[in-house]
Protein backbone atom coordinates (compact mmCIF):
# COMPACT_ATOMS: atom_id res chain seq x y z
CA UNK A 1 0.00 0.00 0.00
CA UNK A 2 1.44 3.36 -1.08
CA UNK A 3 0.83 6.97 0.16
CA UNK A 4 -1.20 7.43 -3.18
CA UNK A 5 -3.59 4.94 -1.89
CA UNK A 6 -3.13 4.35 1.82
CA UNK A 7 -3.88 7.39 3.47
CA UNK A 8 -5.57 6.97 6.85
CA UNK A 9 -7.57 9.70 8.65
CA UNK A 10 -8.77 13.32 9.24
CA UNK A 11 -7.50 14.94 12.18
CA UNK A 12 -7.37 17.95 14.59
CA UNK A 13 -2.81 18.46 15.11
CA UNK A 14 -2.54 19.55 18.48
CA UNK A 15 1.66 20.62 18.42
CA UNK A 16 3.61 20.48 21.24
CA UNK A 17 0.77 19.10 23.74
CA UNK A 18 0.68 15.87 25.29
CA UNK A 19 -2.46 14.37 25.30
CA UNK A 20 -3.67 11.18 26.49
CA UNK A 21 -5.54 9.23 24.03
CA UNK A 22 -8.25 7.05 25.59
CA UNK A 23 -10.43 4.69 23.97
CA UNK A 24 -13.45 6.37 25.43
CA UNK A 25 -16.59 4.45 24.48
CA UNK A 26 -14.87 1.20 24.32
CA UNK A 27 -14.52 1.01 28.22
CA UNK A 28 -11.78 -0.44 28.89
CA UNK A 29 -10.67 -4.23 28.06
CA UNK A 30 -13.67 -6.57 28.71
CA UNK A 31 -12.91 -10.12 30.41
CA UNK A 32 -14.65 -11.78 28.03
CA UNK A 33 -15.07 -11.30 23.98
CA UNK A 34 -18.05 -9.93 23.34
CA UNK A 35 -20.10 -11.24 19.87
CA UNK A 36 -20.34 -8.96 16.93
CA UNK A 37 -18.62 -6.13 18.83
CA UNK A 38 -16.43 -5.87 15.88
CA UNK A 39 -18.45 -6.80 13.05
CA UNK A 40 -19.42 -5.19 10.35
CA UNK A 41 -19.15 -2.36 7.70
CA UNK A 42 -17.51 0.61 9.92
CA UNK A 43 -17.52 4.40 8.46
CA UNK A 44 -14.78 6.91 9.53
CA UNK A 45 -16.55 10.43 12.14
CA UNK A 46 -13.90 12.58 10.56
CA UNK A 47 -14.92 14.71 13.30
CA UNK A 48 -13.74 13.04 15.95
CA UNK A 49 -9.77 12.03 14.69
CA UNK A 50 -6.63 13.48 16.96
CA UNK A 51 -3.57 13.68 16.92
CA UNK A 52 -0.85 15.27 19.48
CA UNK A 53 2.88 15.76 19.33
CA UNK A 54 4.75 16.25 22.69
CA UNK A 55 8.56 17.15 22.62
CA UNK A 56 10.35 15.22 25.41
CA UNK A 57 12.16 17.73 28.13
CA UNK A 58 16.18 18.53 27.26
CA UNK A 59 15.30 17.40 23.75
CA UNK A 60 18.29 18.99 21.45
CA UNK A 61 17.36 19.51 17.60
CA UNK A 62 15.61 22.91 15.36
CA UNK A 63 12.46 23.21 17.11
CA UNK A 64 11.33 26.17 15.05
CA UNK A 65 11.92 24.23 11.31
CA UNK A 66 9.75 21.11 12.93
CA UNK A 67 7.10 24.11 14.00
CA UNK A 68 7.16 25.96 10.59
CA UNK A 69 6.81 22.60 9.03
CA UNK A 70 3.83 21.63 11.18
CA UNK A 71 1.92 24.94 10.67
CA UNK A 72 2.28 25.48 7.25
CA UNK A 73 1.08 21.37 6.46
CA UNK A 74 -1.69 21.94 8.86
CA UNK A 75 -4.64 21.38 5.98
CA UNK A 76 -2.53 18.61 3.60
CA UNK A 77 -2.29 16.93 6.79
CA UNK A 78 -6.28 17.03 7.16
CA UNK A 79 -6.48 15.71 3.45
CA UNK A 80 -3.77 13.21 3.96
CA UNK A 81 -5.81 11.17 6.45
CA UNK A 82 -8.90 11.00 5.11
CA UNK A 83 -9.12 7.23 4.80
CA UNK A 84 -9.70 4.50 4.69
CA UNK A 85 -13.34 5.32 4.34
CA UNK A 86 -14.89 2.00 5.60
CA UNK A 87 -13.37 -1.22 8.00
CA UNK A 88 -15.02 -4.16 7.11
CA UNK A 89 -14.39 -6.91 9.71
CA UNK A 90 -16.08 -10.42 9.26
CA UNK A 91 -15.48 -13.84 11.01
CA UNK A 92 -13.77 -16.37 9.64
CA UNK A 93 -16.42 -19.30 11.85
CA UNK A 94 -18.73 -19.45 14.62
CA UNK A 95 -16.37 -21.99 15.83
CA UNK A 96 -13.58 -19.08 16.83
CA UNK A 97 -15.12 -15.59 17.12
CA UNK A 98 -11.74 -14.09 17.86
CA UNK A 99 -10.24 -14.60 14.63
CA UNK A 100 -11.56 -12.80 10.96
CA UNK A 101 -10.72 -11.19 8.38
CA UNK A 102 -10.90 -7.45 7.55
CA UNK A 103 -10.75 -5.15 4.61
CA UNK A 104 -9.79 -1.29 4.12
CA UNK A 105 -11.89 0.07 1.66
CA UNK A 106 -10.56 3.80 0.35
CA UNK A 107 -12.38 6.20 -1.40
CA UNK A 108 -9.92 5.31 -4.89
CA UNK A 109 -11.64 1.82 -5.10
CA UNK A 110 -8.52 0.41 -3.57
CA UNK A 111 -8.91 -2.40 -1.22
CA UNK A 112 -6.48 -3.74 1.64
CA UNK A 113 -7.54 -7.27 3.42
CA UNK A 114 -5.91 -8.73 5.90
CA UNK A 115 -6.67 -11.12 8.90
CA UNK A 116 -7.13 -10.83 12.72
CA UNK A 117 -6.61 -12.27 15.76
CA UNK A 118 -8.80 -10.24 18.66
CA UNK A 119 -6.36 -10.13 22.26
CA UNK A 120 -8.35 -9.45 25.22
CA UNK A 121 -10.96 -7.93 23.15
CA UNK A 122 -8.00 -5.52 21.02
CA UNK A 123 -8.25 -6.20 16.99
CA UNK A 124 -5.03 -5.65 15.10
CA UNK A 125 -5.18 -3.89 11.68
CA UNK A 126 -2.08 -3.74 9.34
CA UNK A 127 -1.03 -0.38 7.65
CA UNK A 128 1.93 -0.03 5.46
CA UNK A 129 4.51 3.16 4.52
CA UNK A 130 5.52 3.57 1.07
CA UNK A 131 8.34 1.64 1.44
CA UNK A 132 6.03 -1.50 2.61
CA UNK A 133 7.13 -1.76 5.97
CA UNK A 134 4.39 -3.37 7.90
CA UNK A 135 3.16 -1.53 11.54
CA UNK A 136 0.48 -3.25 13.48
CA UNK A 137 -2.05 -0.69 15.18
CA UNK A 138 -4.95 -1.97 17.49
CA UNK A 139 -8.68 -0.67 17.82
CA UNK A 140 -10.70 -1.50 20.21
CA UNK A 141 -15.04 -1.33 19.57
CA UNK A 142 -17.92 -1.57 21.83
CA UNK A 143 -20.92 -1.90 19.14
CA UNK A 144 -21.40 1.54 18.36
CA UNK A 145 -17.67 2.93 17.87
CA UNK A 146 -14.46 1.74 16.67
CA UNK A 147 -11.65 3.33 17.65
CA UNK A 148 -7.87 3.05 16.11
CA UNK A 149 -4.60 4.15 18.18
CA UNK A 150 -2.21 5.02 15.77
CA UNK A 151 1.65 4.53 17.72
CA UNK A 152 4.54 7.17 17.29
CA UNK A 153 6.29 4.74 15.09
CA UNK A 154 3.82 4.57 12.29
CA UNK A 155 3.01 8.11 13.02
CA UNK A 156 6.67 8.87 12.09
CA UNK A 157 6.93 6.51 8.95
CA UNK A 158 3.92 8.53 7.73
CA UNK A 159 5.23 12.27 8.29
CA UNK A 160 8.10 10.84 6.87
CA UNK A 161 6.51 9.37 3.29
CA UNK A 162 4.79 13.08 3.42
CA UNK A 163 7.83 15.01 4.01
CA UNK A 164 9.89 12.76 1.24
CA UNK A 165 7.44 13.24 -1.40
CA UNK A 166 6.76 17.18 -1.06
CA UNK A 167 9.51 18.40 0.34
CA UNK A 168 12.26 16.49 -1.68
CA UNK A 169 14.69 19.55 -1.41
CA UNK A 170 13.95 20.35 2.30
CA UNK A 171 13.22 16.42 3.33
CA UNK A 172 17.14 16.28 5.45
CA UNK A 173 16.41 19.51 7.28
CA UNK A 174 12.87 18.86 7.88
CA UNK A 175 13.89 14.99 8.63
CA UNK A 176 17.32 16.23 11.05
CA UNK A 177 14.87 18.15 13.13
CA UNK A 178 12.08 15.28 13.42
CA UNK A 179 14.76 12.57 14.47
CA UNK A 180 16.96 14.88 16.54
CA UNK A 181 13.43 16.15 18.31
CA UNK A 182 12.08 12.55 18.45
CA UNK A 183 8.65 13.68 19.06
CA UNK A 184 6.11 11.33 20.29
CA UNK A 185 3.02 11.54 18.15
CA UNK A 186 -0.01 9.67 18.43
CA UNK A 187 -3.28 9.27 16.15
CA UNK A 188 -6.50 8.55 17.14
CA UNK A 189 -9.56 7.89 14.38
CA UNK A 190 -13.39 7.26 15.46
CA UNK A 191 -15.37 4.58 13.12
CA UNK A 192 -18.73 5.54 14.26
CA UNK A 193 -21.31 4.09 11.16
CA UNK A 194 -21.81 0.80 11.77
CA UNK A 195 -23.88 -1.80 9.13
CA UNK A 196 -24.02 -5.60 10.04
CA UNK A 197 -23.39 -7.64 7.17
CA UNK A 198 -26.50 -10.21 6.14
CA UNK A 199 -24.16 -13.09 7.63
CA UNK A 200 -20.55 -13.51 9.33
CA UNK A 201 -18.51 -14.60 5.85
CA UNK A 202 -20.05 -10.98 3.85
CA UNK A 203 -18.14 -8.47 2.87
CA UNK A 204 -20.02 -5.17 1.50
CA UNK A 205 -19.88 -4.54 -1.88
Amino acid sequence: MHRNTHKLTALSFLPLITALLLLSGCYGNPKKVVENTFLGTWHIDTSRIHISISIPPGASGDLSVLMDFVNNNYQSFKDLLKEPEKIVVTRTSAEDPSSGNYSLLFSSGYIYTGSYRLVRNVLFLHFFDNNGRQYTVPCQADGTTLQIVYSTPYMRALLKDYISEYYPQESEEILSALYSLAPTIEGLSVYDTRYLPLNNNDLED
